[in-house]
């Protein structure tokens, strides 16, 4: 759940950003929007997604990736995470807001498209950012 006291209320452009994802790859099961810290912000689904499991992953995965590409000299933000299996992809790009950096996990199956989604989700994040 999404802490307001913390982090304050959820802005209105995010609801509609991950509508828009959703809309044009039709083949995403879902999108979640989670803090740094692995809490839920919002989510949009069109299947059973274990949300507060999959925002808790999603921090700690991005967060790991963070540290293995420092770890090779690589730095700076704006990174992302590919997970494929048999079943789907699961994509997992940073949102560098100011004051609450963000992860955006986006989940489709086996027929979606790298390519696509890799777009579109960048997308949906610059939407995140720029209002």
């Amino acid at each position: 759940m999404f802490d307001e006291a913390a982090a304050g209320p959820t802005p209105a452009h995010f609801g509609p950003a991950l509508d828009k994802l959703l809309a044009t790859v039709p083949a995403l099961t879902g999108a979640v929007l989670s803090r740094s810290d692995g809490f839920e912000v919002l989510s949009r689904t069109r299947a059973e997604v274990p949300v507060s499991r999959l925002s808790a992953l999603s921090s700690s995965m991005v967060a790991l990736s963070q540290a293995a590409l420092r770890e090779v000299g690589m730095h700076g933000g704006g990174g992302s995470v590919l997970v494929e299996g048999q079943d789907g992809k699961l994509l997992l790009l940073e949102v560098p807001l100011r004051g609450q950096p963000m992860v955006l996990a986006a989940i489709g199956g086996a027929d979606l498209v790298t390519g696509t989604l890799l777009w579109a989700a960048r997308d949906c994040v610059r939407q995140l950012i720029q209002p």
